[in-house]
């Protein structure tokens, strides 16, 4: 039973603390300070449990270890299905391919942004617009059909100026 209680409580701490990491990262100082709390109280709780009985039972820091190990694993799934924040997608085509992409992103409410810019062999246009995180497997799907993309993906702090609206996509 003891080992059941250091697992489950060694993975809800790693895993609240992943999510407080990439929270903080992403300048959320309200909920990263609030599941601080929560993950410092859970180590104390836990890191005395097996500090303890150490001596007479090392098999606790070898479950402690493993909690360890998948609490991580787990925190970086839930931030991902979170997926709190933006993100900028730069896509970058052949003119009138690109123009195709502007057009039907501009329909389903996007803000888009493009810009003539040099390849390799000629004239391409980048595309860039901003997305919540959650809306971009949406956003990725509009590209579907369309060949010879160059897509990437960032991550955004913070937007300074303007704002983005859930009401963009057209489920």
């Amino acid at each position: 039973m003891i080992y059941i209680m250091i697992f489950s409580a060694k993975l809800l701490e790693v895993s609240v603390a992943t999510v407080r990491v990439v929270l903080t990262a992403r300048g959320n100082r309200v909920v990263a300070s609030l599941l601080a709390a929560v993950e410092v109280t859970l180590w104390i709780i836990v890191a005395s449990v097996v500090l303890t009985g150490i001596t007479e039972d090392p098999l606790r820091a070898v479950v402690y270890g493993l909690a360890f190990a998948i609490g991580i694993y787990l925190g970086i799934v839930i931030e991902d299905k979170l997926a709190l924040g933006l993100a900028q997608i730069e896509i970058i085509a052949e003119t009138e391919e690109a123009r195709a992409i502007t057009s039907k992103l501009r329909e389903c409410g996007y803000g888009v942004t493009t810009f003539i810019c040099e390849g390799l062999e000629g004239q391409k246009m980048s595309i860039v617009l901003k997305v919540h995180r959650k809306d971009i497997p949406t956003t990725i799907k509009l590209l579907k059909g369309h060949e010879q993309l160059f897509v990437t993906i960032t991550d955004i702090r913070k937007l300074s100026i303007g704002s983005i609206g859930r009401h963009m996509i057209q489920k």
